[in-house]
């Protein structure tokens, strides 16, 4: 049951889904190769946070927006307000990775992660103002978690 609605919901939210998987990836990139912020390209993320707390955040972020998209198709109500907090940290996760590209540009310009980092940060913009109106709605229907009825 949970899987059908799933599927249905992958198109409506495949920059959530994109987002939260690419956070994933980064945080158990890290896990594999914790060496990573030695090569000269990606010494500028030590410098922002330690290694722990990417790791941390990538894989916490991720975990959290795949399993709030998850149950969004079970329970949309309980979901849209994690999934627009997942998307607002997002914003901050995406925006310190483009930043610490930024700390790597050299005389041949800038490094490609650092458009790939925007773009999923624009690409969560988006996702903090469709979550937070899903948000509102589901304040607004009286079923919402939270709500005293």
């Amino acid at each position: 049951m949970i899987l059908l609605r799933v599927r249905e919901k992958i198109p409506l939210r495949i920059t959530e889904w994109l987002c939260g998987i690419t956070m994933i990836m980064i945080g158990l990139y890290l896990v594999v190769w914790p060496t990573a912020f030695e090569r000269s390209g990606l010494m500028g993320f030590a410098s922002i946070a330690p290694l722990g707390t990417w790791v941390g955040a990538s894989l916490i972020l991720g975990a959290a927006r795949v399993g709030a998209l998850v149950l969004n198709g079970h329970r949309p109500t309980v979901s849209a307000p994690i999934r627009c907090a997942v998307a607002v940290a997002g914003v901050g996760l995406f925006s310190s990775i483009a930043a610490g590209f930024a700390m790597a540009t050299n005389e041949h310009g800038p490094p490609l992660g650092i458009i790939l980092a925007l773009a999923l940060m624009i690409g969560d913009l988006f996702n903090s103002a469709r979550a937070g109106v899903d948000t509102y709605n589901a304040v607004r229907s009286g079923s919402w978690i939270g709500s005293l009825h």
